[in-house]
């Protein structure tokens, strides 16, 4: 009803539905049915309706008087927030890969998305998704939470790897739980060491390898950001031991959003430059 008595205020501006019709890029038989539905709800007459023309009876004469500018001045503004209304985009993504070896994708997106108000969820602990809002969310890791559609994005290899002059070699500074890898394939590696060290943060773990303090269990991405910390200074202490896949996830639809498939092209673009995305080791030499 609010947008007809819009089309009234608009026919009864210009006098003829002809002139209201091109303006409003429709046509005079479309405005006279709408105009004709709204007089049988209001149960009055609008307009007198004659070959020269409309003119306004007293009930519309009164009508458009008192609120003809205040429904121009409401469409306006409605129309001028739709047009300013910055388009949102959140994303979930460990906090280790955006500022890593996904940061080429980020930034690929964000210079072609710059209209877009973009919200980072940066964190390498693994939140539940369903207690969260998000438009795209990457995970590394077999995902098992069918509620969400997901599709594969990259294969990380992870090795044992330490600093050339290690202080600790009976150490392992381990990031991951049963959970994440099989209960079996984490025992036949901490066998290997005398200490074990439980560190819940793939970050301290690589900055723990760095300072020396032990043989860390690491995914390619980081032992890549390691080496190009400090080249010459890391060498593997295993061959590849398993790999991790990487995710995206999206809610609701079979489809990923748009803003959504344009990052995911952004990631894969970035994986077929990325050794460290491809299942892989990384040359140290």
């Amino acid at each position: 009803m609010l947008d007809d008595f819009l089309l009234f205020v608009e026919v009864a501006r210009r006098g003829s539905y002809s002139k209201a019709a091109r303006d409003l890029t429709t046509t005079a038989p479309t405005l006279s049915k709408r105009i004709l539905l709204l007089e049988e709800r209001l149960g009055e007459s609008l307009f007198i309706r004659s070959s020269r023309g409309v003119k306004l009876t007293s009930f519309g004469k009164g009508l458009f008087e008192q609120l003809g500018e205040t429904t121009l001045n409401l469409h306006q503004a409605v129309t001028e927030s739709s047009k300013s209304e910055a388009v949102s985009f959140v994303l979930h993504c460990p906090q280790n890969l955006i500022i890593g070896q996904l940061y080429p994708a980020l930034e690929a997106f964000l210079l072609e998305k710059s209209h877009v108000d973009v919200v980072i969820e940066p964190a390498n602990t693994n939140v539940l998704l369903s207690q969260t809002s998000f438009d795209l969310a990457i995970r590394s890791g077999e995902q098992r939470d069918s509620s969400f559609y997901q599709k594969k994005l990259a294969s990380i290899a992870v090795c044992l790897v330490s600093r050339r002059d290690c202080k600790s070699r009976e150490r392992l500074i381990m990031p991951y739980s049963k959970t994440q890898i099989s209960g079996q394939d984490l025992l036949s590696i901490e066998r290997q060491y005398s200490k074990v060290s439980r560190v819940n943060d793939i970050t301290l773990v690589r900055k723990l390898v760095a300072s020396g303090m032990g043989v860390g269990l690491l995914p390619m991405t980081e032992i890549a950001d390691l080496y190009s910390e400090m080249s010459g200074h890391v060498q593997y202490d295993s061959e590849i031991l398993f790999t991790r896949p990487m995710y995206a996830l999206w809610a609701n639809k079979p489809k990923p959003s748009s803003l959504s498939q344009d990052l995911i092209t952004c990631i894969e673009s970035c994986v077929q430059n990325t050794p460290a995305l491809q299942g892989r080791m990384v040359d140290l030499t």
